[in-house]
């Protein structure tokens, strides 16, 4: 399984037991197609960059999951004609997919080499 991380833009108009409903929705679509939903981020109503079907507000949730090409199909599919969703987006988190590559987000250190200084030679 691969990872991925997914922005979803909710209308501003909706109420607070509605974003609920959505968010859980999308999380049990992840995890009924054999994923496994690592994080859910709300980030709460923010202004967009720019006007989206005369929306200038919106709720940012980011969902972080495993998962295959069947339930990234089926994801897209829900959210493309889900009216409530202005914008969305899922990309493959390719820098988590890398096993020599330790993710500073996870609070592990990174090492930094001193550069030489020449003396000495």
């Amino acid at each position: 399984m691969k990872n991925y991380e997914c922005a979803v833009i909710f209308a501003p108009s909706m109420s607070g037991e509605d974003l609920e409903t959505a968010t859980k929705k999308y999380s049990e679509v992840i995890t009924s197609r054999g994923g496994d939903l690592t994080e859910l981020d709300n980030w709460g109503k923010r202004t967009l960059a720019y006007e989206i079907n005369h929306h200038r507000e919106g709720f940012y949730y980011f969902y972080r999951f495993k998962g295959e090409n069947e339930l990234l199909n089926e994801l897209n599919r829900q959210l493309r004609i889900d009216e409530r969703v202005i914008r969305h987006m899922v990309v493959r988190d390719e820098f988590k997919d890398r096993p020599e590559v330790k993710s500073t987000r996870e609070g592990a250190s990174v090492e930094t080499k001193e550069p030489e200084t020449g003396e000495g030679k």
